[in-house]
Formats: C-alpha cells, structure tokens, sequence
C-alpha cells in the first residue's frame, strides 16, 4: 500500500481540515490517520473514506509520555488499517511544501527513514563541578516524577528556590530537579537502570517518516512492556527521543532532515508561525513539509505553497 500520515493535533479543526485536504490532493492514494486531543476543541469532521479521525481526552501535555503513546496507537492503527510502504508524522500545525507523492518515492528508494537524530553524551559529576557533554540525557537516564508543590519556588528565582537547584546540582549524578515549563512542571528524577545491549540515546525532531521495516521495529521495541518503553515512561519530553532512539541504534536515517522545516524562537519559547515572507525560506529547506502554521496568519502562505506544488484546494 502507498503511504500513512498520521496527523497529531489538538487546536483548529480548520487548519487540520485544510492540512489533511492539501495531504490528499498531493498524495491521492495515502490514507490519513488524525489522532485529536478533544480536551480544549472538537476533532474535525472529514467527510472521506482516505481519512480516519480518532478522539481521545487524555492528558497529553508537552512533554508528557502520553505523547507518545497515542502516536504508537496511531502507528499501529495505520499498521493494521493499510499495511504502508512509508508512515508519515507530521502534527496538526504542518502544511505541505513539496508535492507528497515525489517525495515519497525518493524516500523509498533510498530506504530506511528520513528525520534527526544526535547521540547525546554527558558524565555526571558529583559536587559543584559541572558536569561535561549535553545534560538533556538526564531526560531520559533518570526517571522523572511530578512535584507540583515544588514548582512555583522552583520557576521563583528566589533564595529556597536558589538553594534547592544548588543542591540537585551536586547530587546530580543520583538525584536531579528539572522544570519542564510548558508542561508539567517541577519534577524530581532518580537515576534509573538502562536496559541491557546498546545504552545509545538519541534526540531528534518528533516529525519524520519510516519505511514498513522500520515502522515494524518501532511498534516492536516501544511494544507494551518493553525494556525501553519502560525507561521512556518514566522521561521527561520522551517524544524528541523514543522513536528517534529506535530507529537510530538501527541506521542513521536515509536523510537527515526533519519532515517539517521550524525555526525555534529561544527568546519566546515556542516556534515561529510562518507567513508568506518566509516562503522562499521554507521552500529552499528541502523538507516536504513546515511547521508552524496558523488558519488566518498563514493563509496567503498556504496558498503560495498550493500553487508552487501544482494544487488546488478544491474541497
């Protein structure tokens, strides 16, 4: 079978609309999975049998393993509904910059998948020295629990607050405080056992592609009860990390360029909502698809892009 997209989104029903047409215009024979957190906003209504569209109310924050757990139902669903060639993630916020169809065949015949992912290093140390290397792999070597009683003198730059990241600071080879500030919050992590045969953890963009063997792989070593799974549960922002990991212990990916261009803004703590300045920008980054984007302040962007890819929105 052609491709899967599994669309995660949680806002905007319009937008996910629009998205899921524009998919289907460029790609006639993929089939579109939409997994929508119904917590704030109704799941779109799409009337066409290409398009599946499941509900769920669970708490899937920023952050949150649950994150990633609907994305491996959905990968399963899409697995047993069509049987893919390549399985496509993209979020509610994409919108195609490539035609879908071309691009895909590109990236089956290179086999294996497209995205990031960099192997984290990082030794602890003990005491006020700093540790060397990228400590977001304390993200996943220790498991992480909520203290929402800490978070407010955690976020408060003041002297117990002050007092207490000083200490997690010195035991941090053991016991560590992270804030995960647009989820949920303070959290206390104590270093955990990795399971047994390659210990590699990789970060990557949440936004790629995989072929069916790769795709099989993922739903295997992230499967219910799993060593790894079990080590992911207990994560902080596992979604830049579990399947990323998976798929890299395997093979670098076949392009190493995320599925969806974005441009973080460190200053502001979000991504850049792209309008129609940025379209040579997003079209020169060679991804098919860019993230992100919003119903009114990127229509005449979305319209460029249609154009450019040869379709019209006839929906």
């Amino acid at each position: 079978m052609p491709a899967a997209y599994v669309v995660l989104s949680h806002t905007e029903a319009d937008q996910v609309t629009r998205l899921v047409h524009a998919i289907l215009r460029s790609s006639p024979e993929a089939t579109v999975f939409v997994t929508h957190d119904a917590r704030r906003t109704p799941a779109p209504v799409i009337d066409d049998e290409r398009v599946h569209v499941r509900s769920h109310g669970r708490a899937t924050d920023w952050g949150s393993w649950e994150l990633v757990e609907v994305t491996l139902e959905a990968m399963r669903e899409a697995r047993d509904a069509v049987d893919p060639d390549l399985l496509v993630l993209v979020s509610g916020q994409c919108y195609p910059v490539r035609p879908l169809s071309a691009w895909e065949h590109e990236l089956l015949a290179a086999g294996g998948w497209q995205g990031t992912a960099r192997e984290l290093a990082y030794a602890r140390a003990w005491g006020s020295r700093h540790g060397t290397g990228d400590d977001e792999l304390t993200r996943y070597t220790h498991r992480w629990y909520p203290v929402g009683a800490l978070d407010g003198v955690l976020r408060s730059g003041r002297l117990p607050g002050r007092a207490l990241w000083a200490l997690a600071h010195r035991t941090e080879p053991l016991v560590s405080l992270r804030v995960v500030a647009r989820g949920r919050g303070a959290h206390v992590g104590l270093r955990g056992r990795m399971p047994s045969g390659s210990s590699a953890i990789h970060l990557g963009s949440q936004w790629l592609a995989l072929d069916r063997e790769r795709l099989d792989l993922v739903l295997r070593e992230l499967g219910e009860g799993s060593p790894l799974r079990r080590v992911y549960e207990r994560s902080v922002i596992p979604d830049e990390s579990a399947v990323q990991t998976v798929l890299a212990r395997q093979q670098p990916p076949a392009v190493a360029r995320p599925v969806s261009y974005s441009v973080w803004m460190a200053g502001d703590d979000t991504t850049r909502t792209f309008g129609i300045d940025d379209l040579d920008e997003i079209r020169a980054s060679g991804s098919p698809f860019c993230r992100k984007v919003h119903t009114v302040r990127s229509a005449e962007l979305m319209d460029a892009l249609d154009r450019v890819n040869g379709v019209g929105r006839g929906e």
